[in-house]
């Protein structure tokens, strides 16, 4: 009967009966407005191999979807269909099932980079779905281009909150003569997960926009947060009172500039100017997460605030160290380097994790010389060094007379001098229990109280935090409060140890070299071949620090200009822990395996054995947890029932 209605109206130019409506209209759309030949043999538009990775790479949602598409299609078995994934213009972006199913498809042009919408391929279940924004089986027949008539397709598009129109499509196809009829159900399914899992994702992001929003709205400034689709989220009474806003919507022309600007590629690296209707100007700060531009806050800058304007003219510490001052080409700190970079475009608290001696500090001054914060201080306090008595009064400050040593005129504490700017707090689960109480009220408040006082002060502080400790095992020996953990450990970036960086133990090696000489009036110094191999070779404890200095030493005593293994000293003083007598280099190297690996299950046990949590408390990914595990011979213990 769908043969007989195709040829009726395709073949003949009669109306088509007993079929589905939107097939009816479909079919009247392809042959009357887009002027599809129904003897196709090939889809009208496809993309080049390099404009198909670049959608791919640009498509937020597969990536979303990735998991979900993997899952069902292991369940599915997907031994006759194939699974295809396509973005909301009607491009595949990626197919699943079996190879002979999918060589097939392809003789069709069913295969990424081709497209499937209506004006390119005619009635089809991804084209017309996508015309008819909601879910479509086209069978045999009921396909327009002759061609595509052996198969049979359900698809169903996938809508993200917000958004009116689909962001991707799901599609299941087949012959006609196995194609089962719940395959529509199955691909709503499908696109009904990767809806959920759009719709938690955008929470998320939504929430770290509040939260930079709620982080930035002590300066004084009218503020605006926006998601990425330019719809406010939050604003301040300073922004409600601002002619630019109507109401809460941005004007027509300021919302639609800003969406095709956080749309742009390379947009997110700075701030940018907003022009709004009216000649007003406003300042967006773009924000990312996971990689991804989310939304921006809106800024129009007020006037310095008096209570800063009255502070006595004391010169701001500035950051010394620059991104492009970070030395080293390992992927394990270009992934550190790339999320710290992430990091100074927003003013989310960061905690920085890793060994002594790594460089975290030079990170955090990276973050804080890249970010809009730059003319501001850079405080770097190290918490560990802070006696328990002054603890408070050093981050907070003192009023006169708060207690006996003190200045009479009393002292403002690290947070007021980083006004402005950044404090860096080093070594931070060394912190005692009532400085930890003190921060997170700041961190919550946005102000201080200083000691012996009462009133309360305005802060426009950034932290990011330090640590040589996994802050989850502090947790559960009772040295650091959880609840300050989770203000604090927004975003985690573990900073690898030096043995974990390849070859940039020689390239930094050179450069420290090249800066000995200076300081030690030789010149011409450089490394034979076997003292490039024992670098390489000695596990470094102490990490770059250790490293410097080991050069500094050299470049200073070594006899030649030619630096020989001997001249590093490195085998007992500056390497490897002291051997006693009769230890073994295999035996250091078990004791130190098995003391990792005790500590790892320690921060396992202390989150109950979460994966997501334990990762996030010893700063590393969980593809790393995974490979630590392996490593270690690690195994979750069988629960007792």
């Amino acid at each position: 009967m769908i043969d007989r209605a195709w040829q009726r109206y395709v073949l003949d130019g009669g109306e088509p009966e007993g079929i589905p409506e939107e097939i009816v209209q479909s079919w009247k759309r392809v042959r009357e407005r887009l002027g599809i030949d129904p003897r196709l043999r090939h889809v009208r538009l496809s993309l080049s191999p390099e404009a198909l990775e670049e959608r791919r790479s640009r498509s937020e949602a597969l990536a979303l979807a990735r998991p979900i598409l993997d899952e069902f299609a292991e369940r599915l078995g997907l031994t006759d269909h194939v699974l295809a994934y396509l973005d909301g213009d009607g491009w595949m972006l990626s197919i699943d099932g079996a190879p002979a199913t999918v060589e097939s498809v392809a003789g069709i042009d069913f295969r990424p980079g081709t497209s499937w919408r209506e004006d390119s391929a005619g009635t089809n279940g991804p084209g017309t779905a996508l015309a008819e924004r909601k879910p479509v089986e086209v069978f045999a027949s009921e396909h327009f281009v002759e061609a595509w008539q052996p198969w049979s397709c359900a698809a169903a598009p996938v809508f993200a909150a917000g958004v009116p129109e689909p962001v991707g499509l799901v599609d299941i196809t087949g012959p006609w003569q196995v194609q089962k009829r719940q395959a529509l159900v199955v691909a709503r399914a499908i696109a009904c997960a990767i809806e959920e899992r759009l719709n938690v994702a955008a929470s998320v992001r939504a929430e770290v926009v509040r939260h930079v929003f709620r982080a930035s709205h002590l300066s004084g400034d009218a503020l605006v947060a926006v998601d990425r689709n330019g719809a406010i989220l939050e604003l301040n009474d300073a922004a409600a009172r601002c002619r630019a806003l109507t109401g809460r919507k941005l004007p027509a022309g300021g919302h639609d500039a800003l969406v095709r600007a956080l749309a742009r590629p390379g947009t997110g690296a700075r701030d940018f100017p907003l022009a709004m209707p009216g000649g007003r100007e406003l300042m967006a700060s773009p924000i990312t997460h996971d990689g991804t531009i989310i939304g921006a806050i809106l800024r129009v800058p007020a006037e310095r605030s008096a209570r800063r304007a009255d502070r006595p003219a004391v010169r701001a510490p500035m950051s010394r160290y620059e991104f492009d001052r970070i030395q080293g080409t390992s992927a394990s700190l270009r992934r550190a380097v790339d999320l710290a970079a992430i990091a100074s475009r927003n003013t989310l608290p960061v905690v920085l994790s890793g060994e002594s001696g790594t460089g975290k500090e030079l990170l955090a001054q990276a973050i804080h010389a890249a970010s809009s914060r730059r003319e501001g201080p850079f405080v770097a306090v190290n918490c560990g060094a802070i006696p328990v008595t002054l603890a408070e009064a050093e981050l907070f400050g003192y009023e006169p007379g708060a207690f006996t040593g003190g200045r009479r005129e009393g002292s403002p504490g690290r947070f007021e001098d980083a006004d402005g700017g950044t404090l860096f707090l080093d070594e931070v689960a060394d912190l005692c229990p009532t400085a930890q109480t003190a921060l997170l009220r700041v961190l919550q408040e946005g102000e201080v109280v200083r000691l012996g006082g009462g009133a309360p002060r305005r802060t426009d502080v950034r932290v990011v935090v330090a640590t040589n400790k996994p802050l989850m095992g502090e947790i559960a020996a009772g040295r650091f409060r959880r609840d300050l953990y989770y203000r604090l450990n927004v975003l985690s970036i573990a900073v690898p140890p030096l043995r974990e960086r390849g070859d940039d133990v020689v390239l930094l090696a050179r450069a420290f070299l090249a800066e000995a000489e200076a300081q030690v009036c030789r010149s011409g110094l450089s490394f034979d071949a076997d003292t490039v191999e024992a670098l390489r070779a000695h596990c470094w404890p102490g990490n770059v620090r250790e490293l410097k200095n080991v050069i500094l030493r050299a470049a200073a005593t070594a006899p030649s200009d030619r630096l020989r293994p001997e001249d590093l000293l490195i085998d007992r003083g500056a390497g490897a822990p002291e051997q006693g007598p009769g230890e073994r280099p295999e035996a250091l190297r078990e004791t130190r395996f098995q003391s990792e690996r005790e500590a790892l299950v320690a921060a396992l046990s202390a989150c109950d054995w979460n994966l997501a949590r334990a990762a996030a408390g010893l700063g590393i990914s969980r593809m790393t947890l995974y490979r630590h595990l392996a490593k270690y011979g690690v195994t979750r213990p069988d629960r007792l029932s």
